[in-house]
């Protein structure tokens, strides 16, 4: 046996453990997509029920339970902010997988593919980022109107508020993000386990 045969029996046979290899990583990939869209739709919830005990804390007038729902809330804030720090270095990871597949890949169909997989990866990694830095800058928001909404101040109560759907919208955006990151993956394992 020449040494291009062999070259070429062992690409052949390494192939599949290649395809194998790339359709357990989108396996990984959708495996924690779904676990993160259970959880980003159960933090939105918990949100929404928080700003509801909130809202009748207020209406009541009772300010020690306000006060404590406000405590809450924060702790609620700061969890979902950092989850979505998360999320965007995970994006960004993602991108860079998916570049060095398209480096790896040979010309064809399956690199025109992969290159759509890099600027899929790439847009919600931006938009990952993106929605982070928005809810940091809403939570340093919140922040700095504590003292006047501690206060009783209406202003300050209704930016609070308002603050508080904004944070509820990006959040609604994160976890719609992750469902359409979960339909991408099912696609690119299509994609994978039909490639020749």
């Amino acid at each position: 046996m020449t040494r291009g045969m062999a070259l070429i029996i062992a690409g052949v046979l390494l192939a599949p453990l290649s395809l194998e290899a790339q359709v357990a990583r989108d396996r990984r990939e959708m495996a924690t997509d779904r676990a993160q869209l259970v959880g980003d739709v159960a933090d939105v919830r918990r949100l929404e029920r928080l700003v509801a005990e909130l809202d009748r804390a207020r209406t009541a007038g009772n300010k020690a339970q306000e006060q404590e729902v406000q405590v809450r809330i924060a702790a609620a804030l700061r969890q979902e902010a950092a989850e979505g720090r998360r999320d965007a270095r995970q994006d960004t990871r993602e991108t860079g997988a998916a570049r060095r597949e398209v480096r790896r890949d040979a010309p064809g169909a399956g690199r025109r593919d992969d290159r759509r997989d890099v600027r899929d990866d790439r847009r919600d990694a931006a938009a990952s980022r993106q929605r982070a830095d928005r809810q940091q800058a809403i939570m340093n928001e919140l922040r700095s109107i504590q003292l006047n909404v501690a206060a009783g101040k209406a202003d300050a109560v209704a930016r609070q508020r308002a603050l508080l759907d904004e944070f509820l919208t990006v959040a609604k955006a994160d976890a719609k993000a992750t469902g359409r990151e979960l339909g991408e993956d099912r696609r690119e394992t299509r994609e994978d386990v039909r490639r020749p």
